[in-house]
Order: C-alpha cells, then structure tokens, then sequence
C-alpha cells in the first residue's frame, strides 16, 4: 500500500463514530506485520490495550519531501491478541484481507470533540515526536529544534496559564495546552 493509499484512509475520518477507530493494515516485509499510521497509530498510544499497557508500542516517525510526517507503530501478525484484546471492549471489522478496523472506547473527557481539535492533537502528537532518518534529516531537525525560542522564565508559563482562557476550550484543547506546558518546562532543565 502506498503513502498516498495510507494517508487517504487516515485523512478519512469526517464524524464522531470515525474518531476512535484504529485501523490496522498488513504489511509483509519478510514477516506479516499490522501496523497502525497517523491517526491510528496516535489512538493506539494514546489508549494502549493489552500488552500496550506496560509494553508500549516503539513509534517511528519520518519526514516526507513533501513535509508530511509520517507516523506508525507495528506488531507480528500473530500478536494481534496481544495488543487488542478479544474481550468484547472493542469493535472489529474485517475491511478486506490487508485491513482489520478496530473501534475502541474513548475516555469521557474525549466525547463531543470535533474533527478539527482530534486532527489538532494528532499533529502536535506527530510534531514531537523523534525522527527516523538520514544523520542529515536528524542534523537539521536538531538545529531548527535548537533554535527555536525557549521560554526561559517560571513567570512567562503562569502568564499562559492565567491568560488562557479555560472555560471557553474543550478537554481536549486543555489537555494539550497542558502537554505543551510541560514541554516547555522540561525544556527548561
């Protein structure tokens, strides 16, 4: 499957009931292996299940010419059980040979967000991420990353914290105003 074939799935999630659904593709290097892009891949760490939960999913992440980041995590075929329980907690759909949709349970605080907010907190996720790539891709990632401006001072974050306006965002808007916080602090150390 191409990137354009992976990125027209992903991109593909325009209602609520899309939001939550993961899906799983094979792909056969060698070795069958599922594995989740973008958006699922996202869900998959996010909500971990299974042996997710203590063992989490290596993510791996590169930049394409074109700018887009590519995001995936991935498990053998035979560990499918592993990863997504078949307890029932999560809906399965054979889409065809190559593809299995699985629909998890988002948390509470995750309920009534829209398209743009999810869309939103999948690509601060993939911006953060560590790149894969060529010594050259890695260089010029650690220079943009060290030249950008830093917040220096304690008083600079609770300024944003006092002017951020809490009570007209959603959880998930909060939620990653938080995680960029914390960002920012542990940049400081």
């Amino acid at each position: 499957m191409t990137i354009a074939e992976i990125r027209g799935i992903e991109e593909n999630r325009h209602s609520p009931e899309q939001f939550a659904v993961i899906h799983l593709l094979k792909e056969n290097s060698g070795k069958e292996f599922y594995r989740a892009h973008d958006w699922s891949a996202w869900l998959m760490t996010m909500f971990p299940m299974g042996d997710a939960v203590n063992n989490p999913l290596k993510i791996s992440a590169k930049r394409l010419k074109d700018g887009y980041i590519e995001v995936w995590v991935g498990f053998p075929v035979t560990s499918l059980g592993k990863y997504i329980p078949d307890d029932g907690s999560v809906g399965f759909e054979a889409v065809n040979d190559n593809q299995i949709d699985v629909t998890i349970q988002l948390p509470e605080e995750y309920e009534g967000g829209d398209e743009d907010q999810f869309r939103m907190a999948v690509d601060e996720w993939k911006e953060q991420l560590p790149l894969n790539g060529s010594k050259k891709a890695r260089r010029e990632e650690q220079e943009m990353a060290e030249a950008a401006p830093r917040v220096v001072r304690f008083s600079d974050i609770i300024s944003q914290i006092v002017s951020y306006p809490l009570e007209s965002k959603s959880p998930i808007e909060a939620w990653e105003f938080l995680r960029q916080l914390r960002q920012k602090v542990t940049a400081m150390f």
